[in-house]
């Protein structure tokens, strides 16, 4: 889960690469992956916002935050308008990098197998949410858009080599993201997920 910033909150601290079993139960929920996703991308909210744009009960939010923050991915901040009635959280990384670390040994099978399946779960409910707003959004991003797939025949050293360039490809306009998105109009959020994986006919 990477997100780049559009606005012009601080950024969150640092990437986070999930390296223990706690870390991966907390995310293991579509919520809390697209509570962090929103934290990240627009920064601090109250759970009164986030509930909002989530369509879900603030109850709901907060329980969610709770468990998020018992992991360490997010924390609650000092409201910016000293109104201490107003519950403010935020990220605490900008990206969490799901790769080489989550094979440690010391993390069992079935978080890995969960988080996994919940990535894959949340990543299909985000474009659903596009898809439902995409009669309504202006041409040019339906022409922007993509969902495509290949399969190639290729070793498991050709296919970690590739991923290594494709990343070196989203860090490029990562780079880019960060230093223009303030000055480009027109400049939207636009999510891009890459999924590698042997395919099984």
């Amino acid at each position: 889960m990477n997100a780049q910033r559009p606005d012009n909150d601080s950024p969150a601290a640092s990437s986070n690469t999930p390296t223990t079993t706690d870390t991966l139960q907390a995310m293991s929920n579509p919520i809390r992956m697209r509570i962090l996703g929103i934290l990240r991308i627009n920064g601090p909210r109250t759970v009164g916002k986030i509930s909002q744009q989530m369509n879900e009960a603030p109850g709901a939010i907060s329980y969610h935050l709770g468990q998020l923050s018992h992991a360490r991915l997010v924390e609650k901040v000092a409201s910016p308008d000293g109104d201490r009635r107003k519950s403010w959280w935020k990220a605490r990384q900008d990206s969490t990098q799901f790769g080489n670390g989550i094979e440690d040994d010391d993390i069992d099978a079935t978080s890995k197998d969960l988080f996994r399946r919940t990535a894959a779960l949340s990543h299909e409910m985000a474009y659903e949410r596009f898809l439902d707003k995409l009669p309504s959004l202006p041409d040019e991003w339906s022409e922007a858009s993509a969902n495509d797939d290949h399969v190639i025949r290729m070793t498991a050293d050709d296919a970690k080599s590739m991923i290594n360039e494709l990343d070196e490809v989203i860090r490029k306009w990562e780079r880019q993201a960060a230093s223009a998105s303030q000055k480009k109009e027109g400049t939207e959020p636009v999510a891009l997920t890459l999924q590698v994986f042997r395919w099984i006919p």
